[in-house]
């Protein structure tokens, strides 16, 4: 009814074929780091210990390098397969693609900072485990207040990987994905890495209104009370009470200047009895 759009682009490699670890890049057709992270692995003839699935996961967006065509898939998981928007269709259709795949690692870039940054749900503490052993200095659990994202609506490590249509988001994507695939046995070697920072998601900002705006806050940086985040010609916001920006920029988003955090530990044991988290049995 809808066409062929609704299937993301799937590769497994590795010996046999049942991949239960998935790497998912183009949820953004605008943020190429990830894609080219996943053609890197396949290109490199990687000496694969077991299956691994590749997964891009809207190709309409990405041969239009747009961020998407109906709707932003990023924001509409667990998706419809009967839906007229196809990102709708295909973020149902992503979460059957991974629905057998137990650690999954999606990549992203973003115009607000250039480090990594992981998004972990507090639902999902295997994932919580993964992330804190990857080279990643900023960990944030989304779920009080970005509905529909991946990571809150499947196991899945999110990943920022830089700044958009940069060559260091790239280069730190494949270093995230190298690292993920040896945290899972994929690839060889030990993985390095696992010094991290936690928060949480607190509330949506909007923009200033007017057609300019100044950011004059830093991402990560903790803002006092009273400081002047933003301004415009016609319109300031100053924040009522402390807080932490996070993926806060001039360009990033349509209506949205970020979002504003609070610091959750300075481990992932601390970052859990914020997040109210139980322990894995496991430990």
């Amino acid at each position: 009814m809808f066409g062929e759009d609704v299937t993301p682009a799937t590769t497994v490699l590795g010996p046999g074929d049942d991949a239960d670890v998935a790497i998912v890049g183009g949820v953004h057709g605008d943020e190429p780091s990830g894609v080219r992270a996943v053609r890197q692995v396949i290109e490199s003839n990687p000496d694969l210990q077991r299956p691994v699935k590749l997964v891009v996961a809207n190709p309409p967006a990405v041969a239009s390098h747009r961020r998407y065509l109906d709707a932003d898939m990023n924001r509409v998981f667990p998706g419809d397969p009967d839906s007229g928007a196809r990102e709708r269709r295909l973020a149902a259709a992503l979460l059957a693609e991974i629905d057998d795949c137990g650690p999954v690692l999606s990549i992203h870039s973003t115009h607000s900072f250039d480090d990594p940054i992981a998004f972990v749900s507090r639902s999902y503490p295997p994932v919580q485990e993964l992330a804190a052993r990857l080279p990643i200095p900023h960990i944030v659990d989304p779920t009080p207040c970005i509905e529909g994202s991946l990571p809150t609506a499947a196991p899945v490590i999110s990943i920022e990987a830089g700044r958009q249509l940069t060559e260091e988001a790239t280069e730190n994507a494949t270093g995230i994905v190298e690292a993920f695939l040896r945290l899972v046995d994929v690839l060889p070697e030990e993985p390095t890495g696992g010094d991290s920072t936690y928060y949480t998601v607190t509330d949506a900002v909007s923009q200033p209104s007017g057609p300019d705006y100044e950011l004059l806050v830093e991402n990560f940086e903790r803002v006092s009370e009273g400081s002047t985040v933003a301004q415009s010609a016609t319109e300031e916001y100053v924040a009522d009470e402390p807080f932490v920006p996070i993926l806060m920029s001039e360009t990033g988003y349509d209506d949205l200047l970020g979002y504003r955090g609070e610091t959750a530990g300075e481990s992932l044991s601390a970052a859990r009895d914020t997040w109210g988290v139980d322990r894995p049995s496991d430990g």
